[in-house]
């Protein structure tokens, strides 16, 4: 689904899935996000087994993963929190790291963007990325929502908060994406 050419250009689109974009559907939309992270962690431990390693298929397993979850939470921003937004940039390290999503009609979305050679990836281990890093973003979201939906209404200022938290999953997502396909290990 992410395409990622030799220069570390970065393309995706699609439409959202009918299941779960209808608008009276947000529980579906943040229960299927735990879900996915849940089923990612599992089917890791599984596929590392014995022989601490990962085959190519298992990866394409674990991007698939990390990009169901990426569907979930552009739906997420653009139904539940940032209705009026057609474009959105999302940018990382001075720009140096820099996405951009656009939203059209009948939940047609598109993801462009680049990584430029002096943007430092972090070398990291999947386990360790899954465990700290992504788990305490995901936790930070769910956290940010619920204390947010304490007076059972969600101010404009609240959900500016929950979409810049949307944002730095999406880009995280989309980093280990392209770090998986081309450069990481796995223990």
């Amino acid at each position: 689904m992410i395409e990622i050419t030799n220069d570390f250009q970065i393309k995706s689109y699609g439409r959202f899935p009918e299941v779960l974009s209808e608008q009276v559907q947000f529980k579906d939309r943040m229960v299927e996000v735990s879900k996915l992270y849940k089923s990612m962690g599992e089917s890791y431990l599984q596929h590392l087994g014995d022989d601490a390693k990962i085959s190519g298929t298992e990866k394409k397993d674990l991007i698939e993963y990390l990009e169901n979850i990426l569907i979930v939470l552009v739906m997420l921003r653009k139904l539940d929190f940032a209705q009026t937004d057609e474009e959105v940039y999302i940018r990382k390290d001075r720009g140096l790291f820099e996405l951009r999503l656009r939203f059209g009609e009948g939940g047609i979305w598109e993801l462009t963007g680049n990584i430029r050679p002096e943007y430092k990836m972090k070398q990291r281990v999947f386990k360790d990325w899954f465990n700290s890093d992504f788990s305490n973003d995901i936790k930070t979201f769910y956290a940010v929502y619920g204390n947010a939906g304490l007076d059972k209404t969600i101010s404009p200022d609240e959900k500016i908060q929950i979409t810049k938290q949307i944002d730095r999953i999406i880009a995280e997502i989309i980093e280990m994406i392209v770090y998986i396909e081309r450069f990481m290990l796995f223990q």
